[in-house]
């Protein structure tokens, strides 16, 4: 069945007259999982030489979707970079989300003392100006004594959160603290599954690392006051391939978290699987769950997060996605294919 698109911009809160938008060649929205920012690409016709060079420091939002379906806000985004070429001459704006202020990724030295992730965050985020969604789990780890030395708020977040197998964002005005591949929102509530069916014009890949071969065991080590020594948590005792974190953790359950994340972060990122749809899913974004069916049996069975999304529309193709996916595989994956013929094995 043929949709029919529908693309809506604003700049600075103004809609884009139609004269702008009938020289729309194509416009793509990023949507990334930690760390970076939230971007949006659109490129314009200026094969007359008509079009003013566009402002910096301007926000755009946009909505894309379906005329039988209704549009998705796809955030707010400030201008950062815009470029002029030919031929045929075209202008493209580059902007990325208007919610990752360049405060956040500016350095500054400070130390925190007996402190609890939350307590951290909650200091950032006020610090910003940014309202912190976090779970209560995360918000009660014990993370003892860390200095932030030139480093900005973004970073140290990041990279406390890694330890605790959490990840960082900002979006819609929030500083998003999470566990990853749990595919529910920061308040808890599971997020919408999309069922992907292979479909004429899809383009995909998969791949498998083995990882998890390498390591069946995580420990890491905490130093217990009251029998004063260090003292080892695993993940699994019966394990025979540790791997060991570095550093002494706090106590026993700072410990065991970081080692517990470390363990799922390796089974989670085993299985990837990056399709280009060839039509687009403008209200998937990362984190959502998403179920494959038309693939081979093996791919289809596995539990798929979206750990990357980018919404395009261009006049020659209409409105496309493109996703990243991950997943993890326990146990043995597939089978040695067999020749009927002479019963040998193919590999």
């Amino acid at each position: 069945m043929l949709r029919t698109p529908i693309i809506r911009l604003t700049a600075d809160n103004e809609p884009l007259d139609a004269a702008i938008m009938s020289r729309l060649m194509d416009v793509s929205v990023t949507d990334n999982k930690s760390g970076d920012a939230d971007e949006l690409s659109l490129t314009l016709d200026d094969h007359d030489g008509k079009l003013a060079m566009p402002k910096r420091g301007v926000k755009l939002q946009c909505w894309m979707g379906y005329i039988d379906a209704g549009v998705h806000d796809m955030g707010i985004y400030t201008v950062d970079s815009v470029e002029w070429g030919g031929t045929p001459d075209t202008i493209t704006v580059k902007a990325k989300s208007a919610d990752m202020k360049g405060s956040l990724k500016s350095g500054r030295t400070q130390s925190y003392h007996d402190k609890k992730l939350g307590e951290i965050a909650k200091e950032v985020a006020t610090r910003h100006e940014l309202e912190l969604a976090m779970t209560d789990y995360l918000m009660s780890i014990e993370v003892g004594h860390i200095d932030q030395t030139d480093e900005s708020d973004l970073h140290l977040l990041t990279r406390l959160c890694w330890q605790f197998g959490a990840v960082v964002n900002v979006k819609h005005g929030k500083l998003l603290i999470f566990q990853p591949y749990e595919n529910k929102t920061v308040s808890g509530q599971p997020l919408t599954l999309t069922v992907l069916k292979r479909d004429k014009g899809d383009q995909f890949r998969f791949s498998i690392e083995d990882r998890q071969g390498d390591v069946d065991n995580v420990q890491a080590t905490y130093h217990d006051a009251k029998q004063a020594k260090k003292v080892t948590v695993n993940t699994d005792k019966d394990g025979q391939k540790p791997k060991r974190l570095k550093g002494n953790f706090k106590d026993e359950k700072t410990a065991t978290a970081a080692a517990n994340a470390e363990k799922k972060r390796i089974e989670g990122e085993q299985g990837k699987f990056s399709i280009n749809c060839a039509f687009g899913y403008p209200a998937i974004s990362t984190e959502s769950p998403i179920e494959l069916q038309g693939f081979k049996a093996e791919i289809d069975g596995l539990k798929w997060t979206v750990d990357k999304a980018t919404h395009s529309y261009s006049k020659s193709q209409g409105l496309t996605t493109q996703l990243d996916l991950t997943a993890p595989i326990n146990g043995e994956f597939g089978a040695k294919p067999v020749d009927k013929k002479d019963s040998k094995a193919a590999i």
